[in-house]
């Protein structure tokens, strides 16, 4: 396995060489890449959905090379290296699991998840709130989500409100369906995105659709 990997890192080096090198390849930067990690991500996300694991070992493919490529035009623009986010990223697993690298206990599953929140919040001393850290780029399901559960941890109840506007109204309906799921611990993101290809293969293959 370590010599494809070291294999691969040499093909993402000769396409990012300046001598020959991809042309495309070298004018991506930071910025440009952006819309590339949601995009894999979200191919990642449907491969694994259909089940296929010819498709789910494609996309993740996808997915990995994206950190690659970040890495090869940082190391381009001398800021860090794939290195550095190998080494940073084995001392965080390291790090949260130490009933696993270290003498902490747990018993069970819900041990390791009070113990990997009370780590991390020892590692982000520097946010003021119980919502900061859900990305702001999250659908907005899951988004609301995670918020939920947050706001639940915290013994917060939302209030309840009157609106005349339609729209709305309909989102506090949607709000309300989430803040169920959160209660229950379903993830509504992906039980819905589960039921809309039903749906869709459901009209595809309708008698009538042309």
């Amino acid at each position: 396995m370590m010599d494809a990997f070291k294999e691969l890192i040499e093909i993402a080096d000769t396409l990012n060489n300046p001598d020959g090198g991809c042309p495309w390849d070298l004018k991506q930067t930071f910025q440009s890449l952006r819309p590339y990690i949601l995009e894999e991500a979200h191919e990642a996300l449907e491969a694994i959905d259909s089940g296929e694991d010819d498709c789910i070992v494609e996309e993740l493919g996808d997915l990995f090379y994206t950190v690659i490529f970040y890495a090869k035009v940082a190391e381009r623009e001398k800021r860090f290296s794939l290195k550095n986010i190998i080494e940073h990223l084995k001392a965080k697993l390291i790090r949260r699991h130490p009933h696993v690298f270290g003498d902490e206990k747990a018993a069970s599953m819900e041990d390791v998840i009070r113990n990997w929140e009370k780590i991390k919040k020892e590692e982000k001393k520097d946010r003021k709130s119980a919502l900061d850290g859900i990305p702001q780029t999250l659908p907005s399901l899951q988004r609301a989500y995670k918020i939920l559960r947050r706001m639940k941890k915290k013994g917060y109840n939302t209030p309840s409100r009157e609106s005349e506007d339609h729209a709305d109204t309909l989102a506090q309906q949607i709000y309300a369906i989430v803040q169920r799921a959160a209660e229950e611990g379903i993830d509504i993101e992906s039980a819905f995105r589960s039921l809309l290809s039903k749906e869709e293969k459901s009209f595809l293959s309708w008698k009538s659709h042309p």
